[in-house]
C-alpha cells in the first residue's frame, strides 16, 4: 500500500477534515527529498504541522525554527542555558518555582544535540520521504477510532505520555519515536497562541510501522462500528423533551418490547447482546424468532434496538 492508498483510506474511513502529515527527522548525512522546499521565513516545530496539513512539503533545518524550546527538544540545536535550567518558565510566569519547573524539563522527552540534521514534513498522500511517524489532526471522536483500531490490531489499550508543555515536539516526535507507540497532544501554550489549531482539535501521532496494522483495522471497523456509532444506533426514535418523565423498568413504570415478527431474522444477536437477558429465541410457525420473554427487566439500554440487523425491536 503506497501512502497515497492509505492517505485515501484515513480520510474517507474516520472522516477526516485535514490530511495525516508525514513527518521524519532527517539523520546526520542523509540526502535532502529534492520536493521538499525550506520555508522563507523561520516557523515553529507546530506551525510546520499546520503548513504541512495545508499541502506544503517543508525542510526544517536548525535556521528554518523559530521556537528555541523546540528545536531544542528535537536535537537540532543546543538549548540555551535559562530553558534548560527552567529559569524562562518563571520569568514567563508558567512555572510557580524553580524546583517544579525543573522537575519538568527533567521528565520531558528530547533527543540529545546533534543526531539530527533536520525536520521533514509533507502530506501523507505526497510525501517524497518515508516518514518516521503520522501526525493527525482530529476531533476528539476521530481520535477515539484510530485507538479503537490499535486495539483490534493488537489487543492493547493505549498509554500517552503527554504534558500541556512543549507538547507539540516533545509528544508528537520525540515519544513516538522512542516507544514505538501512538501519542497524542492537546498542543501546549506556543502551539495554541501560535496556530491555527481548532480549540475543539487536539493530535494523535501515529509511527509509521504501527499505523500500517491500524489502517487495515479501520476498514473493518468502517463497515459497521464506526457508521453505527455515528447514527446513534442506540439513541431513542422519539427523545421525551426535557423533564418529562420516562418510562422505567421494574422499579416504575414497565417498558413495552415490541418484536415485529415477520422482520426478524431470527440470527439471535439481540439475545446474545441483551443485558439482562429480556429476550429468548423462540419457534413461531415454523420460524425462529425474538420474543420479550421479561419485559419488566428491560433497562432500555437500546442496544438490541440498534444491533437488529433487520430493526425489528422496538421500545415504548
Amino acid at each position: 500500500m503506497n501512502f497515497q492508498e492509505m492517505n485515501g483510506i484515513l480520510k474517507e474511513t474516520l472522516g477526516l477534515r485535514w490530511d495525516p502529515v508525514a513527518f521524519r527527522m532527517l539523520r546526520l548525512g542523509e540526502e535532502k527529498p529534492a520536493a521538499a522546499v525550506e520555508p522563507a521565513v523561520p516557523l515553529r516545530h507546530c506551525q510546520s504541522v499546520i503548513a504541512a496539513r495545508r499541502g506544503n512539503c517543508l525542510y526544517m533545518p536548525p535556521r528554518s525554527h523559530a521556537c528555541p524550546d523546540g528545536s531544542g527538544i528535537l536535537g537540532l540545536v543546543e538549548m540555551s542555558t535559562k530553558l534548560k535550567s527552567g529559569e524562562l518558565y518563571l520569568l514567563f510566569k508558567k512555572m510557580p518555582d524553580i524546583e517544579t519547573a525543573r522537575q519538568m524539563i527533567a521528565s520531558r522527552p528530547q533527543f540529545a544535540c546533534g543526531d539530527y540534521e533536520a525536520t521533514l514534513l509533507a502530506p501523507l498522500a505526497s510525501a517524497p520521504f518515508t516518514p518516521d511517524t503520522v501526525i493527525f489532526t482530529v476531533w476528539p471522536e476521530q481520535a477515539m477510532w484510530i485507538c479503537c483500531a490499535q486495539t483490534y490490531a493488537t489487543g492493547e489499550r493505549q498509554d500517552f505520555k503527554v504534558s500541556g508543555f512543549n507538547s507539540a515536539c516533545s509528544d508528537l516526535v520525540v515519544q513516538p519515536l522512542r516507544s514505538g507507540r501512538m501519542n497524542i497532544s492537546f498542543g501546549c501554550y506556543g502551539a495554541r497562541a501560535s496556530s491555527e489549531i481548532d480549540d475543539f482539535e487536539l493530535y494523535v501521532s501515529v509511527p509509521l510501522v504501527l499505523l500500517e496494522k491500524i489502517i487495515p483495522a479501520l476498514q473493518k471497523l468502517s463497515k459497521k462500528s464506526i457508521p453505527e456509532a455515528r447514527r446513534k444506533i442506540y439513541l431513542p426514535p422519539v427523545m421525551e423533551r426535557v423533564g418529562a418523565r420516562k418510562p422505567e423498568n421494574q422499579h416504575g413504570r414497565p417498558v413495552t418490547v415490541f418484536v415485529d415478527e415477520e422482520l426478524c431474522v431470527g440470527d439471535g444477536v439481540c439475545v446474545a447482546f441483551c443485558p439482562t437477558a429480556v429476550l429468548e429465541m423462540t419457534e413461531r410457525n415454523g420460524r425462529r424468532v425474538a420474543s420479550a420473554v421479561a419485559p419488566s427487566r428491560c433497562s432500555r439500554c437500546y442496544t438490541c434496538v440498534g444491533q437488529c440487523p433487520a430493526r425489528a425491536i422496538q421500545l415504548g
